[in-house]
């Protein structure tokens, strides 16, 4: 049995879908995988357009590639356009493919678009560059019914009313792994207004009856939040009317005072950035912070009453056995409400992956992109082979969740219909979506 534990939702796909069409455009959004289409109604959509515009991230350029080669097929005169981090990375690699016939290298990729399709009647080059755009509060709300917001979902959330939205773009913090700090936002943060996102929020539940919001920003800023927070207070919210969550860095979680005041304002969820509570690890992929400033933040945060979503990172090739499961013990002793546990990916046009060529971490053909999907170990570590790397990244799933202790403290917390099918979706996400994961070939 295959589970999705999340179906995030495309924020910024969404909100070029919304451009397009504000600009007079006519536009079908699929995600054919999510909304159960087969191929029959892409050919039938792809008869009937111009122009086609597909995500490209790593794991599916090859599927990218053979897909635009398809629908060439079925439409010789229809246009081609990619966008996303990978072909903003290698543009080159997509555009020597006769199929593609833009890239567009960009991470405000649903303006970009939007710009591109204006020209696209002048012949413009194939690569375009798109500036980053300065006022966010320009860009429409997102259309929620052109693509639908109530297919996506998390499985922590704690209501069936849940939706995304995204009050900045960018962070400032150089993280050797991330795909996209330098690659697509240029190692800076824009922010929208907090009296706009506040009208989002408000238009969101009047207009859907969405109760329940996370902001998808890279990094939540809490100086902004608190500006946030007292708009949603001046308009009458609090903790019982919209529930909100954030993602965000650990150095972002300094003052009781402050993750207080978000609470009284709604703010529920945080996820935070934890990566490792190795401090070797945390100064090679340059995270920019200490054990003791995350353990401080998970401190505030608890005294706050917030829950708290840790993320962490296992398969780093410097660490040994004996450093990984010290990180698994360390996050169990800090006591979030709940983890996370990734393999690390090298994606390209990264340091860590440019690291993995000169030291021959590799344990894949490191241009093998089918291989980055993280179904797999990637690189090797000091002392675990790879079934020794399978086998810690379920053991911290098993570790953290299935301990009789925190099983039993959870069930005792349960008060209401919505705790248990939290906590139903919650097994179902860790033990079908993730414990399993590597097991599907």
């Amino acid at each position: 049995m295959k589970i999705r534990s999340s179906i995030i939702y495309p924020y910024l796909v969404a909100s070029g879908c919304t451009l397009l069409k504000e600009n007079g455009f006519d536009v079908e959004f699929l995600d054919c995988p999510t909304m159960n289409l087969g191929w029959d109604h892409v050919e039938r959509s792809v008869d009937e357009a111009e122009l086609v515009v597909l995500e490209t991230r790593t794991p599916l350029f090859n599927y990218i590639m053979e897909t635009c080669s398809k629908i060439k097929g079925l439409n010789a005169k229809i246009k081609t356009i990619l966008y996303g981090d990978h072909v903003t990375a290698l543009p080159n690699e997509a555009l020597s493919n006769e199929n593609v016939d833009y890239v567009v290298a960009c991470g405000d990729y649903d303006v970009a678009v939007t710009e591109l399709v204006k020209l696209l009647s002048k012949s413009p080059q194939r690569y375009f560059h798109f500036p980053l755009k300065e006022n966010l509060d320009e860009i429409p709300f997102v259309d929620r019914e052109l693509v639908p917001w109530n297919l996506y979902y998390e499985a922590w959330r704690h209501r069936k009313e849940f939706a995304w939205t995204m009050s900045m773009r960018g962070c400032n913090y150089p993280c050797t792994f991330c795909a996209w700090v330098g690659t697509m936002w240029c190692g800076r943060i824009r922010f929208r207004s907090p009296e706009n996102v506040a009208d989002e929020y408000e238009y969101m539940r009047n207009t859907y009856g969405i109760t329940e919001v996370l902001d998808d920003a890279d990094i939540f800023i809490t100086k902004w939040g608190v500006n946030f927070a007292k708009e949603m207070i001046s308009r009458g919210y609090g903790k019982k009317d919209i529930l909100w969550a954030i993602q965000t860095h650990p150095n972002q979680i300094t003052s009781l005072e402050d993750m207080k005041l978000l609470r009284r304002s709604g703010l529920f969820t945080v996820k935070l950035g934890v990566e490792s509570l190795n401090q070797k690890t945390l100064d090679l992929i340059k995270k920019g912070t200490t054990v003791k400033q995350i353990e401080r933040a998970i401190k505030i945060l608890k005294e706050a009453g917030m829950i708290i979503h840790a993320n962490l990172m296992v398969g780093f090739p410097w660490e040994t056995k004996e450093d990984a499961y010290n990180t698994v013990k360390k996050i169990k002793e800090l006591d979030p409400n709940q983890a996370q546990f990734s393999l690390l990916i090298p994606y390209p046009n990264t340091e860590i992956y440019e690291q993995a060529l000169e030291n021959n971490w590799f344990l894949i053909d490191p241009r093998n992109w089918d291989e980055f999907d993280a179904r797999k170990p990637m690189l090797k570590m000091v002392d675990l082979d790879n079934e020794g790397i399978k086998k810690l990244y379920k053991d911290c799933w098993a570790k953290f969740y299935l301990d009789k202790r925190y099983i039993w403290n959870h069930i005792k917390k349960v008060r209401h219909l919505e705790g248990v099918m939290q906590l139903y979706h919650g097994f179902k996400s860790i033990y079908f979506g993730h414990m399993r994961a590597m097991d599907i070939e």
